[in-house]
C-alpha cells in the first residue's frame, strides 16, 4: 500500500511542479495584489498620507468655493461627474471620467479637496493611481478583453496546484505538528515552502475557487440554479451619458433643494447628463437612504427611499446569494478579522510559494548540471 501511494505521488508531484513553474509569474501577481486589497482603505491612507484632513473637517459643509476648486483641478479632463461626501475627518472627493477610445473602461480622474479651506490636496487618474492599478491587475492582469477570463482559469489552475501540493506534502494527522518543525536536512527555502503551504493551502484553495466563481458568474450560476440568468454587474461610468457642464452654484442649489425635501446628511451628488437632465442626490437619514432626482427644469422631484446598507443589494436568486457569498469570502468582507488575516497571509504565501518553488527547481537544475 505504501509503495502504491509513493508511486502515485510521483506523477502528482510532477503535475504540482510543472504547474507551479508554468504559472509562476501570474500566481505571484495574484497573491500580492490580493493581499493589498484586504484592507483597501487602510492601504490607501498608508500610501497617500497627503490626503488626510483634520478630524473636524466636514465635507458636507461644501459651498461654491469647494466646487470651483474641484472644477479647476479636473478642468483638463472634462466637467465634474460627481461629488462624494464622506464623514467628518474625510476629504471631499470630486470625480470626472474620460470615455475610452475602444471597449475598455473610461479613465477616471479624481481630486481630493480639503473641506476646511477648499484647497486641492491631491489628484490622480485611474491609469496612475496605485490601488486602482492593483485592483485591475488582480481582476484582469491589465488585459482589456480577455484578462478576466485568464484570471478565472488561473484560479482553477491554482486550485489544482494547491491540492496536489497538499497531497505531496501533507504529513498525516499523527505527524502534523512534527511536519511543521524545521528540518535541518532541507534547505531554508524548502522548509519555508513546505510550512507555508501546509498551513495556508486550504485558504488559498478557497480564494482560488471564489476567484474563479467571480470571473465566470454565468457558468457557476447555472450549476447552482440551472436556467437562471446571472445579471451583469454594472460598471462605473457605463451608460449614463456625458455629464453636462453646469455652474458651480448649480451644485449647491441642487443639494439645498434636495435637503429641503429629504432632510439628512448628503453622501453623493451627480451632475445631470446628456441622457438624464436631472441631478442625482443621495441623502442618509435615520437608517434610511433617499435617492432624489432633481430636474434642471420645472418637472417634479422624485424620491426613492430604502433601508440604508453598506454592502451590495440583496440577491434576488439563490445563485445570486451564493455569488454574493463567494465575493464576500474572496475579498474578506465577511468572516471577520480572523478571516481577513488569513486571506492577507494566504496572498503573501501564494507569492512566496510561486517564487520559492521556481527558485528551488532552478537551484536543483543548476546543481545537477554542475
Amino acid at each position: 500500500f505504501v509503495t502504491g501511494v509513493q508511486t502515485c505521488a510521483l506523477p502528482i508531484f510532477t503535475i504540482h511542479r510543472w504547474l507551479g513553474l508554468a504559472t509562476l509569474i501570474p500566481m505571484a501577481i495574484l497573491g500580492i495584489t490580493g493581499s493589498l486589497q484586504v484592507w483597501p482603505e487602510e492601504t490607501e491612507a498608508l500610501l497617500n498620507p497627503e490626503r488626510a484632513v483634520a478630524a473636524s473637517a466636514d465635507p458636507a459643509r461644501l459651498d461654491e468655493t469647494h466646487v470651483a476648486a474641484a472644477r479647476a483641478a479636473l478642468a483638463p479632463h472634462g466637467p465634474i461627474q460627481s461629488l462624494r461626501i464622506g464623514g467628518e475627518g474625510e476629504p471631499l472627493v470630486a470625480i470626472a471620467s474620460v470615455p475610452a477610445d475602444g471597449p475598455g473602461r473610461p479613465e477616471r480622474h479624481t481630486a481630493w479637496i480639503d473641506p476646511e479651506n477648499a484647497q486641492v490636496i491631491d489628484t490622480a487618474s485611474s491609469s496612475t493611481d496605485f490601488m486602482r492599478i492593483v485592483h485591475v491587475l488582480h481582476g484582469s492582469f491589465l488585459i482589456p478583453d480577455w484578462g478576466r477570463q485568464a484570471v478565472g482559469w488561473m484560479g482553477l489552475l491554482l486550485t489544482i496546484s494547491a491540492l496536489t501540493g497538499l497531497w505531496v506534502f501533507w504529513p498525516g494527522k499523527a505527524r502534523f505538528v512534527a511536519a511543521l518543525k524545521w528540518n535541518r536536512h532541507e534547505g531554508k527555502n524548502i522548509n519555508l515552502h513546505r510550512q507555508s503551504g501546509v498551513l495556508l493551502s486550504l485558504v488559498i484553495v478557497v480564494e482560488a475557487v471564489t476567484g474563479a466563481w467571480i470571473c465566470f458568474p454565468a457558468f457557476f450560476a447555472g450549476i447552482v440554479e440551472p436556467g437562471v440568468e446571472q445579471p451583469e454587474r454594472r460598471r462605473p461610468g457605463g451608460g449614463g451619458g456625458e455629464p453636462l457642464a453646469v455652474e458651480d452654484a448649480g451644485w449647491i442649489i441642487a443639494l439645498d433643494r434636495a435637503q429641503r425635501i429629504y432632510p439628512g446628511r448628503p453622501t453623493q451628488i451627480e451632475a445631470p447628463t446628456s441622457q438624464n437632465a436631472a441631478w442625482s442626490v443621495e441623502i442618509a437619514n435615520a437608517g434610511m437612504t433617499g435617492k432624489l432626482a432633481i430636474p434642471t427644469g420645472e418637472e417634479p422631484v422624485t424620491v426613492e427611499e430604502e433601508a440604508a446598507r453598506t454592502g451590495p443589494p440583496p440577491a434576488a436568486t439563490r445563485a445570486g446569494e451564493v455569488a454574493s457569498t463567494m465575493r464576500g469570502l474572496h475579498y474578506a468582507t465577511i468572516g471577520g478579522f480572523i478571516w481577513q488575516v488569513l486571506v492577507f497571509l494566504s496572498g503573501i504565501a501564494l507569492s512566496f510559494l510561486a517564487l520559492s518553488g521556481g527558485y528551488i527547481w532552478a537551484k536543483r537544475k543548476l546543481r545537477r548540471r554542475a
